[in-house]
């Protein structure tokens, strides 16, 4: 169960991503002073002189309203209450990350002065009806607003953003005349955009209101940006976009390495550099640490992608989908990453030679692999990690060769993680394992987890140790180098624990999660992976599971040793069986209208995920992300034919969501050929289907279309009614996506009868849906409000709660044609609606385009101020989305004044 709480704009309790509904009057007056004390006991007397604004009633009377208040409140808020009793008083007991008004403040004081502001919603506690709250405590929570906006703004204009600052610091001006901090950065922005005359005017104008006003000359900031002014010749710099915080978490102990520290210290940050060595060397650990002690020479964010060059599971990173990846966390919206390969990459290449970025890109296997995602420029530094030498990328000093940690070093990090007083008093014992373990901080880590879990005399480890035959550490080969090591400690875990490891080497992606693990066991793992854990033999970060890629490889060297084809095979459904009912279960949420398809149980002792919300379902698609083209590919080899294709019907939703088209076209074409494989004709059809919504976005209509027609003709052989009207939709929509709106009303035609003869009430409503559509981009828009009103009430009837995309999207369209037909009230209810359906839905940018239809209509309909509250909303959330379409409504609402 996840609660926020939000003061930052109006008054709002979340549960799980759903508004929860807090009652007006008294009791949003009551949280909202709890929720402004957060997590401090809050006297009974303040709380009743909020309530009556200074006016109580007889102090009986009060205590007992106060008490129906709290308890109306409780009941509300149900799962969410914060409200707990205390003596004297009440208070709000929050987590840090539950009130926006405490993570404003950790922004703030973590210098993060855009994520602050992004965080207000509007004025504070707007829907509460409290004068002594808006008089006593609001307005310096508005203060501090203010003042992260005057750093926020600072921080755009030293990053070179100008022209697009010019409408807000006209509005902050109209708002704050007396501020001179904004007047100032006007200025500046409107002289960086090559507006001096406008600058100066700024100047003269806020002279005027000082004078007048305040009686007061202008004062040193306002004073030293005339003289900039005046001076002329600033260059601009490049824009200000999101800032990406990617780097993984520093090891706590993390010694020796001193002199390559010092090293790397000395490297011109900026191009880039590698670090090489053999597996189990530390490169990873080195590299992590460095990355963290350079940050903050990086203000525009630091990027980190695992490309697993050495991964035994599977084939490396694509860059390309790394690419992908980074430009999202670099604030590019999904919409406007370019589709070709060449040119996303040149569109990445091009933002980094704007911005100064760290990117480590760890697990490099070649110079191919790599070069693709080398910053352009000389501002960003790429750090780059791999067992090869990757020569001629960069020159001789650029390049640091690791080598095996010293005799010293080594013992300086066994004993921080034995301790130091152990390792004197065994001092011989500690030396001897130390020397065992050859400097591999791999081999090292551990064997000391070894010895502080079991506290055996050292002594006896070494015994242990030496018997592992461990003369194999001087080895070339960096497996065979720690292979003993793995063996030894492996001989000490526990029956479950070493289960759990030889089948860890049975997942194929990436890192695991503790239900993964579960299906692989075929009973709870949490004790065993811990375990594994304890033993330094897995590592653990945000709830997921990475086993270092020569451990992992020593894992399925295990697996093929120690369990039998029945047993891999087992393990590998139950897997398999929990990522496909699962991202079934998921898509539910997601896309809960989409035709469902024939699925066998899942194997006993497999773990099926339930979602609560949509949001949780994105949650977990997006953890999983890089575990589905392994795990598709590995069922593909496996011969788990019906998991391939069903596995991708269920995420195709989250791939177009989050724009990976042409990794959703891979994993379809694979789809195809399982289904193909297995004589499956409705596999076969639903993959051909998914693979032409991956193809559409790249506008690859030939091969849609053709494989629509293959899908027409499976269905047809099927004698799936509902699938062959879905394929009509979808060809329709193919025509309709070029703008071939008569042609695209045929197959509407046929797909209407074909769905009115399967009976089905979601296809029926989708086909009117559709004909909705395509009848009001032809302007016949009485036949279009018809066809839409039909779908709605259908939809209505299937999706109470209408949390749909495509519903969400027929209320858009239906507002679309009111708005044409002149009947502007229904036109903005059902502009709202689609909004209020949207902001709880993957395609946010959706609620975007839909508030700005709106604020046009409001526009051309002489509301203006209705107008500018509409594109300040649409404006919100491109700005989050970072959506270059956030620039055009900034135009709009300047054209407004």
């Amino acid at each position: 169960m996840r609660v926020e709480y939000r003061v930052l704009g109006p008054l709002e309790v979340l549960l799980d991503g759903v508004p929860v509904a807090v009652p007006a009057g008294r009791c949003r007056v009551l949280l909202a002073t709890l929720l402004l004390h957060a997590n401090k006991s809050v006297p009974v007397a303040e709380i009743v002189e909020r309530l009556w604004d200074g006016t109580p009633p007889t102090s009986d009377r009060a205590g007992k309203t106060l008490h129906m208040v709290v308890t109306r409140l409780r009941q509300a808020l149900g799962e969410a209450s914060c409200v707990r009793t205390r003596a004297g008083g009440y208070v709000a007991v929050v987590e840090p990350e539950q009130l926006d008004l405490f993570r404003f403040r950790a922004h703030l004081n973590a210098g993060e002065h855009t994520e602050a502001t992004a965080l207000w919603r509007g004025p504070v506690l707007a829907n509460v009806t409290s004068e002594s709250l808006h008089r006593d405590l609001v307005p310096a929570l508005a203060e501090e607003r203010l003042g992260a906006l005057e750093k926020r703004i600072d921080a755009d204009l030293e990053l070179g953003v100008a022209a697009e600052l010019v409408p807000e610091l006209r509005a902050l001006t109209r708002q704050h005349p007396l501020r001179e901090v904004f007047w100032a950065q006007l200025m500046l922005a409107l002289h960086r955009s090559g507006q001096q005359a406008d600058a100066l005017a700024a100047y003269q104008e806020v002279s005027a209101v000082l004078g007048e006003q305040l009686g007061v000359m202008p004062g040193a900031r306002l004073r030293e940006a005339q003289q900039q002014v005046l001076a002329g010749g600033l260059p601009a710099a490049p824009p200000h976009h999101h800032v990406p915080r990617q780097l993984p978490t520093a090891l706590p102990h993390f010694v020796g390495r001193e002199l390559e520290l010092d090293r790397l210290d000395a490297v011109h940050a900026s191009g880039q550099l590698v670090i090489n060595g053999s597996g189990g060397i530390g490169k990873t650990s080195l590299a992590v640490q460095w990355a963290h002690r350079i940050a903050g020479r990086f203000p525009d964010g630091q990027l980190y992608s695992d490309l697993r060059g050495f991964d035994p599971t599977g084939a490396p990173v694509n860059p390309v989908s790394t690419a992908r990846d980074f430009l999202l966390a670099l604030g590019v919206p999904v919409a406007e990453i370019p589709s070709g390969t060449e040119a996303m990459l040149e569109c990445y290449r091009s933002l980094l030679a704007r911005r100064r970025v760290l990117v480590l890109l760890d697990n490099v296997r070649d110079v191919a692999q790599v070069r693709p995602l080398l910053p352009g420029g000389s501002r960003s530094l790429a750090v780059i990690t791999s067992r090869n030498r990757l020569r001629g990328l960069v020159t001789q000093d650029r390049a640091f060769q690791l080598d095996v940690l010293g005799p010293q070093e080594s013992m300086v990090l066994f004993a921080g993680r034995v301790g130091t007083q152990r390792v004197a008093a065994e001092h011989v014992a500690a030396a001897r394992l130390v020397e065992l373990c050859a400097g591999l901080p791999l081999a090292l880590a551990v064997v000391a987890a070894r010895a502080t879990l079991d506290q055996h005399p050292l002594g006896m480890l070494v015994e242990e140790l030496e018997h592992a035959a461990l003369d194999a550490l001087d080895t070339d080969d960096p497996l065979t180098s720690v292979r003993a090591v793995f063996s030894w400690t492996f001989g000490w875990l526990s029956d479950e624990a070493a289960r759990l490891f030889v089948l860890l080497g049975l997942h194929p992606g990436p890192d695991v999660t503790e239900p993964a693990a579960t299906s692989l066991m075929a009973h709870a793992s949490a004790e065993a992976l811990d375990e594994l854990v304890r033993y330094s033999l897995i590592n653990s970060q945000n709830g997921r599971y990475r086993l270092h890629d020569l451990m992992r490889a020593y894992a399925a060297e295990e697996a093929a040793h120690r369990l039998s084809a029945a047993e891999r095979t087992a393990a590998q459904q139950r897997f398999f069986d929990h990522l496909m009912h699962s991202a079934l279960a998921a898509t539910l949420k997601s896309d809960p209208l989409r035709q469902p398809i024939t699925t066998p149980d899942p194997a006993p002792g497999a773990v099926v995920l339930a979602f609560g919300v949509s949001t949780d379902a994105d949650r977990w698609y997006a953890g999983e992300r890089a575990v589905f083209g392994p795990a598709v590919e590995a069922a593909g080899e496996e011969g788990f034919d019906g998991h391939v294709w069903r596995t991708v019907w269920a995420i195709r939703h989250f791939l177009l969501a989050t724009g990976r088209a042409r990794e959703g076209e891979r994993l379809q074409r694979l789809a195809v050929a399982a289904a193909v494989r297995a004589g499956d004709l409705e596999g076969e059809c639903r993959a051909r289907r998914g693979l032409v919504s991956c193809l559409i976005p790249a506008q690859e209509f030939d091969e849609a279309e053709h494989q629509l027609r293959e899908a027409v003709a499976l269905d047809e052989r099927l004698g799936d009614l509902v699938g062959l009207s879905n394929d009509l939709r979808g060809l329709a929509y193919l025509l309709a996506r070029q703008g071939r709106y008569v042609h695209a009303l045929d197959p509407l035609r046929r797909a209407l009868d074909v769905a009115r003869r399967s009976g089905d009430r979601i296809e029926l409503a989708s086909v009117a849906a559709s004909l909705a559509f395509v009848h009001h981009e032809l302007g016949d828009h009485l036949e279009a409000a018809a066809r839409a009103e039909q779908a709605r009430d259908m939809y209505l009837e299937l999706v109470p709660d209408e949390r749909d995309t495509v519903v969400a999207s027929n209320r858009d369209t239906l507002g679309s044609i009111y708005r044409a037909l002149g009947r502007y009230e229904e036109a903005e209810a059902n502009y709202l609606r689609s909004v209020e359906l949207q902001a709880t839905l993957s395609y946010r940018h959706h609620q975007a385009d839909t508030l700005v239809r709106l604020a046009d209509m409001k526009r051309e309909l002489g509301e203006l101020d209705t107008a500018r509250d509409y594109y300040l909303a649409a404006l919100d959330v491109y700005d989050d989305l970072g959506h270059d379409q956030a620039d055009d409504v900034r135009e709009l609402l300047s054209s407004l004044g």
